[in-house]
Parts: structure tokens; C-alpha cells; sequence
């Protein structure tokens, strides 16, 4: 078996559909898509249960809501392919994604994974696209630079140890690219926008930032000597920002409209002391 792919499924029954129905439809057939229904308390299960009634190649997982990491772990587990499509349930892959990353591999069988561009759909419109560059142990160290959503080796995820159960408030996805690249894999882009990414106020990415410190703490713990090791690395890109911060200061200083708004917010205060002397 080639290709399988892994969903995990919470509380999703507005856009579960969509998701599985955009592998049902890729250019190259993707053999078997587990869906891992995860404590759903909405009709997320009747929306599963009714695709799989149309197509064999549907499994489900049932099980007490145990978080995504747990979810996933399940599904790999399960999983016979050589492959493994990993997708959230209120995201989407366009059609030729798995033709185009199955055909990237081939070009380098030290790839561990194979990542695309992507766009973020708000309120039904897709914005801000962006193509991710590829990615080394390093700049993953200090930024993850991978998607969450992408085509792993299964050899590979399984070699890294999976995902961590213990990151349950997010970048589980960091945590396990990181791993990966430590086993010596390295990272495919296809160029090209071909996943999708719903923005909502209730996604695990908004709720992953608002824990952003505590996360990358855990990692800084858990990778601490990866992180000595690239030390200089770090440190020249944390100047690089500086540097660009800086710049973007004085432009902003030198702005009409700075300087418009800095003269009326200064004649405000001056109306505010000649008001308080009277």
C-alpha cells in the first residue's frame, strides 16, 4: 500500500466532509484514509459514517476524546502505507497535491517529508499565500517552517518516535519535524499553492500561540543541546531581526504619517496642560 492518510477528527462536522472528500479526490489515489472520530460530541460521526457508506476505502477510529496527538499516534499505528497524508479536519488539500509530493520524493529518497504552499481561507476567502523555503535542523530549531498538513515517511515518523502526547496546547507538529530532522531526513517543497488552511477563531494554531513562551520553552528543554550546538546560527539570525526591526523603526519614524500623527497627538497634549492651567 502506498499512500494513507490520517485524520483526526474533533467536534468537525461542518468541514469534515470537505477535507476527506479532497483526498477522495486527488489526481493519485490515496489507499486508505483513517479517520480517527476522537470524542466528537457533535454529528461528525453521521458525516463519517455517511461517506464511508460510499467508499471502502474509509476507516474510522473510535475513541474518548484524547487530543490530537493521541489521535494521530492511532492512526499511524494503523496505517499500512509508505506514506502517510497527514490533515486536519477543517483543512483541505488541492487535487494534485500527493501526485506532485510522491514525485518530489523521487528526486531525493533521503526526503523524510514533502510540504507545499499554502493559503489561508477567511470567512471563505483565501488569503495571504505563501510558499514555505525549505528547512534545515536549525532555522526548525528556531522556527518551525513546516506544515502541519503534508506527506511524511512513514519510516521516518515512526524512527522519530511519533508524536508527543505530552504536547497537547500544540506545536506537536514542531516537535515531531524537529525529530525527524535529527534523524538525519531532510525536507521536500512543492512549489506550489496546493493546501488550504481554514483561519478560525477557535483553531489550534490561535490556540498554540496564546501558550507560544511555554511551548518553546518545552522545546528549548527537551532539544537543549541542539541548541548549543547551533548557538551561532541563532544568534546571527537574532541580529539579522534586529537589524531589520531597526530599519523598519526609522522608516516608520521618517513616515508623513508618523510624523502627522506625532504633530496632532503633541498639539492634544499641549490643549490638555493649557486646559488644566485654567
Amino acid at each position: 500500500m502506498l499512500v494513507s492518510a490520517i485524520i483526526p477528527c474533533y467536534n468537525a462536522a461542518s468541514t469534515i466532509s470537505r477535507a476527506i472528500e479532497s483526498v477522495l479526490n486527488q489526481t493519485t489515489t490515496v489507499d486508505e484514509i483513517i479517520v480517527i472520530n476522537d470524542g466528537s460530541t457533535d454529528d461528525s460521526l453521521e458525516e463519517i459514517q455517511g461517506l464511508k457508506k460510499l467508499h471502502d476505502s474509509i476507516v474510522v477510529i473510535h475513541q474518548d476524546n484524547k487530543g490530537v496527538c493521541a489521535a494521530r499516534n492511532a492512526g499511524i499505528e494503523l496505517a499500512q502505507g509508505t506514506y502517510l497524508l497527514m490533515l486536519d479536519a477543517d483543512d483541505y488539500f488541492e487535487h494534485s497535491f500527493v501526485e506532485k509530493a510522491l514525485k518530489k520524493f523521487e528526486e531525493d529518497h533521503n526526503y523524510g517529508a514533502v510540504m507545499c504552499g499554502y493559503v489561508r481561507v477567511v470567512n471563505g476567502k483565501k488569503v495571504m499565500p505563501y510558499i514555505p523555503p525549505e528547512i534545515t535542523l536549525a532555522s526548525c530549531l528556531m522556527n518551525n517552517g513546516a506544515l502541519s498538513c503534508l506527506l511524511l515517511k512513514k519510516n521516518a515518523v515512526v524512527k522519530a518516535g511519533l508524536y508527543d502526547d505530552a504536547m497537547h496546547l500544540g506545536y506537536e507538529d514542531w516537535d515531531l519535524n524537529i525529530r525527524i530532522l535529527k534523524e538525519g531526513y531532510r525536507y521536500g517543497v512543492v512549489r506550489e499553492i496546493l493546501f488550504n488552511y481554514t483561519d478560525t477563531e477557535s483553531s489550534r494554531n490561535d490556540h498554540a500561540e496564546s501558550n507560544d513562551l511555554k511551548l518553546r520553552m518545552y522545546l528549548f528543554d527537551k532539544y537543549r543541546e541542539d541548541y548549543k550546538q547551533h548557538d551561532a546560527y541563532f544568534f546571527q539570525e537574532f541580529l539579522k531581526e534586529n537589524n531589520r526591526l531597526r530599519k523598519e523603526n526609522r522608516r516608520i519614524k521618517n513616515s508623513t504619517s508618523f510624523k502627522w500623527s506625532h504633530s496632532i497627538i503633541s498639539l492634544v497634549e499641549g490643549l490638555k496642560k493649557i486646559v488644566k492651567t485654567n
